[in-house]
């Protein structure tokens, strides 16, 4: 398949997570009201330490399966063996998340000695490993729906339904967590359905096993798991700190500003479900110029379309953050920190996975760095400054990750990411910043600023369609639109 093949499928994956993506969101803030007027901060915060620790162990888990697995279906001799690799990966993975479940109970009254154990939560951990793992199976077909349908329908909905059932019978204690539990049991079973219809539910159990693969499988993803379990971590380890540091009311502001964050950090997730393929094909074809082409243009859009929510949701912070109740205004410059942190990750998060399966050994050394420097830092500013400190050692530490891929990038595969095609965007988005801020002077009757941050939105997105795309940004546009026709 071609560049332009190539380039049509992931923009067909990112359309069809966009489609579900407007659905999650809505799911998400109705949540995220219910969770701040219903449940308050403090229930806020310790579903926030829960959800961390559950994360990160499903990710120790997972082995890294969420993007390994892909390589093992792309090499030369799987073809035959196409679903015994898929069921060998979710045997390996399963085993060690029972493991993982085991810990968390065992572990559960000497880190939550105040709140029993809700006992689904033991489901969670196996039913996230089963989504990443059949979720990159089914990837591997280059089928998005079915993801689509576990992750922003299922999961997010079942959520908030289960939140404001548990809510209503009474368990305004450990009821968020519950809903938590049973929204990653949803997921599982859409992704179980999915994996049915791709390959064949039957024919992945019947198929033929082999029990080395059980310890083979781990020992050719560790690279990829310890990346994964590391870039979870850090990406948790903020909430663990702080919860360390300070009570549940502020560790819940946090999380309230890490949940208004995963709107822009979502965009370049929807390119990655058909980006990973691609490459994984592209790397065993041995066609670096390709990926480096299509790296480079993939992380520019990521930055330009992350960039165009990230200066309004920064000036409007504390209005934004008031939505969910007048205890989370405080959290402006928490809001602030964190979509600058995400700015710089979702901008060139991409590249990691060419360097996973061009150089294995140096995700995981990066990472590490990435980890030491965010414990470090989150722990000595949030000491300080508490929530907003907090945000301020995460955002430092992402900024270093993402230098750090970027120069790995350029030092061992050639790939150049960043240039001159990076200014449009960032002049646009300074200007309008710059006009926003001038106008906050102005009162606002409540509810207008989220209609100006949809006219800067719009705006932002026009000035890029005449000023910010490059001349190969408009051939491949229609390039593409001559081949749909």
């Amino acid at each position: 398949m071609g560049t332009i093949g190539d380039i049509r499928d992931i923009l067909r994956g990112a359309l069809a997570s966009l489609g579900g993506f407007g659905g999650r969101m809505l799911a998400r803030l109705v949540l995220m009201l219910v969770a701040g007027h219903l449940y308050g901060a403090a229930s806020l915060g310790l579903l926030g330490q829960v959800a961390a620790l559950t994360e990160i162990l499903a990710a120790a888990a997972t082995i890294g399966l969420k993007r390994a697995l892909l390589d093992l279906l792309s090499a030369k001799d799987a073809n035959t063996r196409t679903e015994s690799i898929i069921k060998e990966a979710l045997l390996s993975a399963l085993l060690i998340a029972l493991l993982a479940s085991l810990a968390l109970a065992i572990l559960w009254p000497m880190l939550f000695p105040a709140h029993p154990m809700p006992g689904l939560l033991a489901l969670a951990i196996p039913a996230i490993v089963i989504a990443e793992v059949g979720g990159a199976a089914i990837r591997f077909k280059r089928i998005i729906r079915w993801e689509v349908i576990a992750r922003c329908v299922l999961e997010p909905w079942g959520f908030l339904l289960a939140a404001l059932g548990f809510f209503a019978a009474g368990l305004d204690e450990t009821g968020l967590i519950t809903a938590y539990a049973f929204s990653a049991v949803m997921a599982a079973a859409g992704i179980l359905s999915g994996l049915s219809r791709a390959y064949g539910l039957k024919k992945v159990v019947r198929a033929p096993l082999q029990m080395k693969a059980l310890y083979q499988i781990p020992r050719h993803s560790l690279p990829a798991g310890i990346t994964d379990m590391g870039i979870m971590m850090f990406r948790r380890m903020d909430i663990l700190i702080l919860s360390a540091v300070a009570g549940h009311d502020t560790t819940g502001i946090y999380y309230m500003a890490q949940q208004i964050v995963t709107i822009p950090h979502k965009i370049h997730q929807l390119f990655e479900p058909m980006t990973t393929p691609v490459i994984a094909r592209l790397h065993h074809a041995f066609k670096p110029d390709t990926i480096a082409a299509k790296l480079s243009g993939l992380c520019r859009w990521t930055f330009t379309l992350q960039l165009a929510l990230t200066v309004p949701f920064a000036v409007y912070g504390g209005q934004l953050m008031g939505l969910f109740g007048d205890q989370f205004t405080e959290g402006a410059n928490v809001l602030a920190f964190l979509l600058m942190a995400e700015l710089f990750d979702g901008s060139f998060a991409l590249t990691e996975t060419a360097l996973l399966f061009a150089r294995p050994g140096l995700p995981p050394r990066m990472v590490l760095v990435a980890l030491i420097l965010e414990v470090a830092a989150i722990a000595g500013l949030a000491y300080i400054w508490q929530a907003e400190g907090a945000a301020a050692g995460f955002m430092l530490a992402m900024m270093a990750l993402a230098v750090m891929r970027l120069i790995m990038l350029k030092r061992h595969l050639g790939i150049k990411v960043l240039g001159r095609a990076f200014l449009p965007p960032l002049g646009i988005g300074i200007t309008i910043g710059a006009i926003l801020l001038s106008l906050t002077p102005i009162p606002l009757p409540d509810g207008l600023f989220g209609f100006v941050i949809l006219i800067a939105v719009a705006t932002f997105l026009l000035l890029i369609r005449f000023w910010g795309l490059t001349q190969t940004d408009r051939d491949l546009f229609r390039q593409l639109r001559a081949g749909s026709s």
